[in-house]
């Protein structure tokens, strides 16, 4: 017996997002994607605050530093990837 069903595939189906990625910002000397330099300028912001977090820890020791520890922390967790369960690797 077979079960008839009816599957409807919808062509050209797009989701409109509000950024638009073929898009290309010329600045002074170079012609970039807007991804590219959204990613740099994080990646950037990101290593400015990591190394005022390191250079504070270590010029007050004596000091409660735990806000340095607390961005230090956060700011590594956002690039450390999330650990998963493969189970398909142990199964031969």
């Amino acid at each position: 017996m077979e079960d008839n069903k009816n599957i409807d595939i919808e062509e050209d189906k797009h989701i409109d997002n509000d950024i638009d990625t073929s898009k290309v910002w010329n600045t002074c000397c170079s012609h970039s994607s807007v991804n590219f330099i959204k990613y740099i300028t994080t990646v950037s912001m990101s290593v400015i605050v990591l190394i005022f977090c390191i250079v504070m820890i270590y010029s007050n020791p004596q000091n409660d530093n735990s806000i340095y520890f607390s961005l230090l922390s956060s700011i590594i967790s956002i690039y450390i990837p999330n650990p998963t369960l493969d189970t398909d690797t142990n199964e031969k």
